[in-house]
């Protein structure tokens, strides 16, 4: 919130002293020093959220990414319909999977400090135009059967899908005030459907639904395109619903408001022309400061980051993408394995997201209660590594490789999203982090992907041995930096 503090006059000069150099009070020098600096809080009362507030900003919050979540998950069943219908191969079809994520590689940088200058509602639907329109491309393509039309649709897609996604952590962040983040950030990694009431808000609900409708879509008519035409149609709602939630945030009292890198650069202004009597040094320095507020990012702040940080980034960049790309393939991997039918292995592969929607917000309040993130970082791995080899290399019943592997997703996101908000030092800078945060999780998926297609080619007869065990010796990494990263967070 911008401090309303009055400026004090210069003092009164006695008789004698030079009066073309006005005297400084203290609030004035203390005013210059702060020009540069967003306006703590202290300066007022901190006021809550109403709950009634906080909760119509949750609900509509995590419901940003609906569209975009509906419409990639349905891909997974698909893999062998695109693959016939669009005449493709394997490493294309990861192409396809991969699309939103490759602009992705960059752009969420560009993205999160979009959201942190000019506001998260105008970002917010920029994004959401975009998905509409990339869904809608994407859709066209089934009609022509054109391989080139879907994956365009699906980059155009990706100039929105993740940057929501960084609209919905600065949104929780802002409304929750960072009390109860854990139990909030389970909430949202329950709800990428967000269709139940709060109490089962739960991230993986769109995956659950997406799977166990993607085949009965393609299969209502003799036209196989229903199957993204309906998820674009879904985009279109959802993009009526972020209009409805920009027009409440507008009409909530100014104090509500989510601080701005504008508000910051005319906050700066403003004391820059209360301060216009004093040093020449100051008003530069302050119009210095305005100007770059107002133009470019403030990449210093990256350094104010903690390493930390930057080490479970760099080392978590092929994690997230091993985790995406076996969502995305475990349709047609029980379908290979086990030689079930593409309805019935996409409802078995559903089921990955049914425990997730009731225990996320629970493992989210254990930390916010009681710690003990990365500890769950090594315990995850090795449930992966295990459904990994029993999906890939036994025959037992796919339907229980499928509970276990939701009890891994109920844990893979959110010790790192619940962790996130409490290290940046400043709110304003959350957008860019989380940002960088998502350029790290794209890149491996993108990589991920292609090498699983690759991988998946050279296998002789098309089988997924290889890419099991790809998955199993990339999850083995992440078992043991688990247990590195829990001995640098107890030092």
């Amino acid at each position: 919130m911008i401090s309303k503090d009055p400026v004090e006059r210069p003092l009164p000069v006695a008789d004698g002293e030079d009066n073309a150099s006005p005297t400084r009070s203290e609030t004035d020098e203390k005013g210059i020093a702060d020009a540069t600096t967003y306006p703590s809080d202290d300066s007022e009362s901190i006021r809550d959220f109403p709950w009634t507030w906080k909760a119509t900003a949750l609900i509509c919050g995590v419901a940003l990414s609906w569209g975009s979540s509906f419409s990639e998950n349905t891909l997974g069943p698909l893999k062998s319909t695109l693959i016939k219908n669009l005449d493709i191969n394997n490493s294309q079809y990861g192409a396809i999977s991969s699309a939103t994520s490759l602009v992705n590689t960059v752009l969420p940088i560009l993205g999160g400090y979009g959201l942190d200058h000019y506001g998260v509602e105008w970002g917010s639907l920029a994004c959401s135009v975009a998905i509409f329109i990339g869904a809608v491309i994407s859709a066209a393509g089934s009609n022509q059967d054109s391989f080139a039309l879907v994956v365009a649709g699906r980059v155009i897609m990706g100039f929105g899908s993740t940057v929501i996604e960084t609209c919905t952590s600065k949104i929780l962040a802002h409304w929750f005030q960072h009390k109860g983040l854990g139990l909030v950030y389970g909430l949202d990694l329950s709800i990428d459907i967000q269709m139940l009431i709060i109490s089962l808000l739960s991230g993986k609900l769109i995956v659950l639904i997406a799977k166990a409708t993607a085949v009965p879509m393609r299969d209502a008519t003799s036209f196989w395109g229903w199957a993204l035409w309906i998820p674009a149609i879904v985009c279109f709602a959802n993009l009526l619903q972020n209009i409805f939630y920009v027009w409440w945030v507008w009409t909530r009292p100014d104090w509500t408001r989510m601080p701005t890198g504008q508000e910051r650069a005319r906050e700066i202004t403003r004391r820059e022309r209360l301060q216009a009597g004093n040093t020449e040094v100051a008003t530069t320095n302050t119009s210095k400061s305005t100007r770059t507020l107002r133009a470019l990012p403030d990449w210093s702040s990256l350094l104010r980051v903690p390493r930390f940080f930057w080490l479970v980034a760099c080392t978590q960049i092929l994690q997230a993408g091993v985790v995406g790309g076996f969502n995305g393939l475990n349709a047609d991997i029980i379908t290979e394995t086990r030689g079930s039918t593409a309805q019935l292995a996409g409802y078995t592969s559903a089921v990955q997201q049914v425990i997730p929607v009731i225990c996320a917000p629970l493992i989210g309040s254990y930390f916010d209660f009681f710690g003990h993130r990365m500890v769950f970082v090594s315990i995850t791995s090795a449930i992966w590594i295990l459904v990994y080899c029993l999906i890939g290399y036994t025959q037992t019943n796919a339907l229980g490789s499928m509970v276990i592997a939701s009890v891994a997703s109920t844990m893979n996101a959110l010790p790192f999203l619940a962790s996130i908000p409490l290290i940046v030092p400043d709110q304003l800078e959350l957008g860019l982090v989380f940002g960088i945060w998502k350029v790290f999780n794209n890149a491996g998926s993108v990589i991920v992907d292609m090498i699983a297609g690759r991988l998946q080619d050279i296998t002789p007869g098309g089988t997924y041995e290889r890419v099991i065990a790809f998955f199993v010796a990339v999850k083995g990494l992440e078992f043991c930096l688990g247990l590195f990263y829990g001995i640098l967070d107890r030092k």
